[in-house]
């Protein structure tokens, strides 16, 4: 009868622990994966013909550390984003709506490529759309 006692008291005590929710970082895959997505979206962006122009004063590794930075704090990583914010960085470019939809297609087609299970990219992509207006012109 103890013994029964004893392993409901334990079934009890691991029912009230808190589960801690991971982070979208995680669910991603952490850095690494971050990097991986990041390293595949450069390699589409810098050598697509329809935006190519956009980065021709752009130095891939800072390029790199950002966008991984970025994507790092905005899905609740450890990592600490110090650029400018997107108005900043892209003021004076003059994207236009079609440039940035092609950005997207890019960055879609990256997490593709980093085997990001769908419903991922959708929750990454919902954190990213609203900067839409802050890169854009029109």
């Amino acid at each position: 009868m103890k013994i029964t006692a004893f392993i409901l008291g334990l079934l009890l005590m691991g029912s009230c622990q808190t589960v801690k929710a991971e982070t979208l970082y995680e669910q991603l895959g952490g850095q690494a994966a971050i990097e991986l997505i990041t390293e595949k979206l450069l390699d589409r962006i810098l050598h697509n013909p329809k935006i190519e122009f956009l980065f021709e004063e752009t130095d891939r590794e800072d390029l790199h550390l950002k966008i991984v930075d970025q994507i790092c704090q905005e899905t609740g990583g450890p990592c600490v984003y110090e650029g400018l914010d997107m108005v900043e960085a892209h003021s004076g470019m003059e994207i236009k709506y079609s440039e940035f939809d092609i950005f997207v297609e890019d960055f879609i087609l990256a997490m593709e490529d980093a085997e990001i299970p769908f419903r991922l990219q959708n929750k990454v992509l919902a954190i990213f759309a609203p900067m839409r207006e802050d890169v854009t012109y029109e």
